[in-house]
């Protein structure tokens, strides 16, 4: 027995070895794929048919040029009024520590300020005069900025002009584009801007926020993921304790402007028969951003914010999920709209090819995130809603492209970057979903 059982031992040793072998061969011949400008984006192992990509969401400790591009600042509070910021200019990570309310960046022959001071505007409000509704901007400064303009939001200087009027923001501000933080400022500026015009700026939370601010890269852009492994990682970017992560977890998933509800992906039936309020279910996500990971439980109120069919995930307006909920009845959307006391509700989440009302008009979708899609914005004036065509896409089509180099292991920063892969998606196979 004892001499069978060295030789299984023994056979099992060597199979092992000889799949040791045969996965260090792979990856010798394995490459690289990074973004035109070299960002790393996957690691491509070849296959017996194709190749199996595995995607990288750490840094390779190479250096990256990408002229024009300021990522950041990461602004972290350091006690008191005084603060600590990084940011990644082009090709390199700088700081500055102070205690102004302020801070000012020069980063490719261009000086940009970033005030400290934050602004959340209420979730219910009346109805102000005037309100305009953007959603889905995933990173997309570009077209943010085009937009703010051609609507009247901001003049030429950027700043407020749109007096006491409102503006939602609908959801899945982040991902995808590169100009997150770009975006995340300009928004964080407005609503204290709007604030001392009489105005407001309600950010909404999607379920893309809630991909970042739990750490979940995976949608990430690459040379986004890149200035932010550069600057000290990806969870570090939007931590509490950082001006944009603090701020980001005090906003809304559901506002309410006069008896018009607004929300990322909609009210199912499953939210209405929880009998939760408006406040209870935005309570329910500052709660759980308070609540540290390893003592986070499910509940009733976690479901209907965070679940399949809760108010950032829910599609059911336009198709039902196999196995999670079926297509939305005309009676749902009426008991949605007495729960919560509304008349209209305002979705994202879902593209449509323009502004769409749906319901009879009970339900106005709002997601045009597609360069195919109809350049139209939803406006309300004076509680009565109009759809504007600002003539402005939303140019996504130009992506950040591809290019390859080879991968060693006998290169010290390819043997780091993979063992910092195997860490990164051993730990985002841990993260519960969908919360």
């Amino acid at each position: 027995m004892q001499r069978i059982a060295k030789r299984s031992l023994l056979a099992a040793t060597v199979l092992a070895a000889l799949a040791l072998l045969a996965a260090l061969a792979l990856l010798e011949s394995a490459s690289v794929q990074t973004t035109t400008l070299g960002a790393p984006a996957r690691l491509r192992v070849p296959m017996l048919v194709g190749d199996m990509a595995f995607p990288i969401t750490v840094g390779d400790g190479r250096r990256v040029a990408m002229p024009g591009f300021l990522d950041g600042p990461v602004v972290r509070r350091t006690g008191g009024d005084a603060w600590a910021a990084t940011w990644y200019c082009e090709d390199r990570v700088a700081n500055a520590h102070g205690f102004a309310g302020s801070l000012r960046v020069e980063c490719a022959g261009q000086t940009r300020v970033f005030p400290l001071r934050d602004a959340t505007a209420p979730a219910q409000a009346p109805m102000p005069p005037r309100i305009a509704v953007l959603s889905d901007l995933e990173g997309n400064a570009a077209f943010l900025d085009a937009a703010l303009r051609k609507l009247g939001i901001v003049g030429d200087a950027g700043d407020w002009t749109y007096g006491d009027g409102h503006l939602v923001i609908l959801g899945d501000s982040v991902d995808r584009g590169r100009e997150v933080f770009t975006v995340l400022w300009r928004l964080h500026a407005l609503a204290a801007q709007a604030h001392d015009a009489g105005g407001a700026v309600h950010v909404l939370l999607g379920n893309h926020e809630q991909y970042m601010l739990r750490t979940n890269p995976s949608r990430a852009s690459h040379e986004h993921l890149h200035a932010l492994n550069a600057m000290g990682g990806y969870a570090r970017a939007f931590a509490a304790d950082t001006v944009i992560g603090h701020w980001l977890r005090r906003q809304p998933v559901m506002v309410k402007l006069g008896d018009v509800l607004f929300t990322h992906g909609g009210v199912s039936p499953d939210v209405v028969r929880t009998g939760l309020s408006l406040e209870q279910l935005n309570t329910a996500m500052r709660d759980y951003w308070n609540t540290p990971a390893a003592k986070r439980e499910t509940s009733p109120a976690l479901d209907a914010v965070l679940g399949q069919a809760g108010v950032t995930q829910y599609r059911g307006y336009f198709r039902g999920m196999e196995g999670k909920y079926p297509r939305t009845r005309s009676e749902d959307v009426e008991r949605a709209l007495d729960h919560f006391g509304a008349r209209r509700i305002v979705v994202a989440h879902t593209i449509v090819d323009g502004v769409q009302a749906m319901f009879d008009g009970r339900v106005l979708a709002v997601d045009v995130n597609h360069d195919e899609a109809r350049p139209q914005v939803l406006v309300f004036e004076d509680g009565d809603e109009r759809v504007v065509d600002i003539g402005i896409g939303r140019n996504i089509g130009n992506g950040e492209g591809e290019a390859f180099r080879g991968f060693s292991l006998a290169d010290r920063r390819d043997r780091a970057m993979l063992a910092a892969m195997i860490r990164d998606i051993r730990r985002l196979s841990a993260l519960p979903y969908p919360y």
